[in-house]
């Protein structure tokens, strides 16, 4: 079976650049493992699909604004992408495909219908309109490539175990990462790409829940706070995030928390130590935090610690602060009779209560893959491979991740319709 393109990956890059090559006149096809397309659309944004973030859609600085959102060994790698599709032409893309986009809180969008099976069942229409082959339950098992045409050979396995060839003049590799139903296996575009002579720079789970060292971290488990997260190496500060923070069993979680994960992860594979700090009370400074309490010990000192701490913090939270400053064995101590040092405790802990972070909580549960094929193989503003003239990337394969909140589908996106556009002036 032959066809001008094919797709490795049917995932959200494999499926815009199929879309979009299509519509510039390509013959196209796409190879997808599974036996559906999208399947981690499904898992986005909670069942609904974040498909981007209009935050950062500020007029003509709307592409470097976006950019710094993105994290690459390359750091102005993105940018050549988003200058030519960026949060403006996504929304004028799903719009044109019949999917109307709502705004949620800060900046997020969605489909209209909130539903993220909506956005597989619009791109199953449009690869349908468009008469493009989707080729399920093959694995490809290796590409080779020739000077003579066809320049690429894709062996593939079906699910009867049948090897198929399949040969085409270009190839676009958009296989994912590692992060989420693929943990476990590696991916056929690192794979892929490693074998066709590129470099991988090291996969690390990323958008992901952080593993604490703390003996009471099941009695901390489901509380949920407001509060600021630092996370420290060699005693400095190297990033903050503020928002709402939800303990678990095992850790700690949390927009704030997925969004410093990236460092966290980079930073434990070095064999560096790293600590989590939690300010719980992220809008008083530590002046005004003392003020405050010591303003309430004084209107109710006559009632019990735990009694005075519990209208201001979660009651199963308060537990755990009494027991971290030693007060757990003295339930009945009065406000009045706090002594300066465990007040000092108090201060400390709300402000800056520190954890041994041991490790992320895996590929399994991470939302997105750090790492991936060096970008410097590849030509900025096309994602033509260097080394092999014809094969182009898009997506999660190479080394660009995004931040928490759409960033990572918006990279989608915009990598799968400039790889094809480019694909397709290459062939004009």
């Amino acid at each position: 079976m032959h066809h001008k393109l094919f797709i490795i990956g049917a995932g959200a890059a494999g499926l815009m650049a199929a879309v979009t090559a299509r519509d510039m006149g390509i013959d196209t096809a796409i190879l997808e493992g599974n036996d559906r397309i999208g399947k981690k659309i499904l898992m986005t944004g909670d069942g609904r699909c974040n498909i981007t973030n209009e935050s950062t859609a500020t007029g003509t600085d709307e592409a470097i604004a976006l950019s710094h959102k993105y994290h690459s060994n390359q750091a102005g790698f993105p940018l050549a992408v988003l200058q030519q599709f960026g949060i403006r032409q996504t929304i004028d893309f799903f719009s044109f495909l019949g999917l109307p986009l709502t705004r949620l809180k800060e900046g997020l969008m969605y489909p209209m219908s909130l539903q993220a099976a909506a956005v597989l069942d619009i791109f199953q229409l449009a690869l349908e309109d468009r008469n493009v082959p989707v080729y399920l339950n093959n694995k490809v098992l290796d590409v080779t490539v020739s000077k003579n045409h066809p320049r690429f050979k894709i062996k593939c396995q079906t699910e009867t175990e049948e090897e198929v060839v399949y040969t085409s003049d270009y190839l676009l590799l958009s296989a994912g990462g590692l992060a989420g139903p693929n943990a476990g296996k590696e991916p056929p575009g690192y794979t892929l790409a490693e074998r066709l002579g590129h470099t991988l720079i090291e996969p690390l789970p990323a958008i992901v829940q952080l593993k604490l060292q703390y003996p009471n971290m099941r009695a901390l488990s489901t509380i949920k706070s407001q509060g600021q997260a630092h996370i420290i190496v060699n005693s400095k500060v190297i990033c903050s995030e503020q928002g709402e923070i939800a303990f678990t069993d095992y850790g700690i979680t949390g927009p704030p928390i997925l969004q410093l994960s990236r460092k966290a992860a980079y930073h434990l594979a070095r064999g560096e130590q790293v600590t989590l700090s939690v300010d719980l009370m992220p809008g008083r400074t530590e002046e005004e935090l003392v003020e405050f309490l010591e303003r309430l010990w004084e209107t109710f000192g006559h009632r019990t610690v735990a009694d005075c701490l519990v209208g201001i913090f979660n009651k199963k939270l308060v537990s755990v602060l009494l027991k971290e400053t030693g007060l757990d064995q003295q339930p009945e101590l009065l406000c009045q009779d706090l002594s300066m040092k465990t007040k000092g405790k108090f201060y400390r802990i709300l402000k800056r209560w520190e954890f041994k972070v041991t490790d992320t909580n895996g590929f399994t549960n991470a939302q997105v893959t750090a790492g991936g094929i060096d970008t410097s193989e590849l030509i900025e503003g096309t994602l033509e491979s260097k080394l092999v003239p014809g094969l182009y990337l898009a997506g999660e394969v190479m080394d660009v991740d995004g931040d928490f909140g759409g960033y990572n589908l918006q990279w989608a996106w915009s990598s799968g319709y400039v790889a094809a556009m480019a694909l397709a002036k290459s062939i004009q």
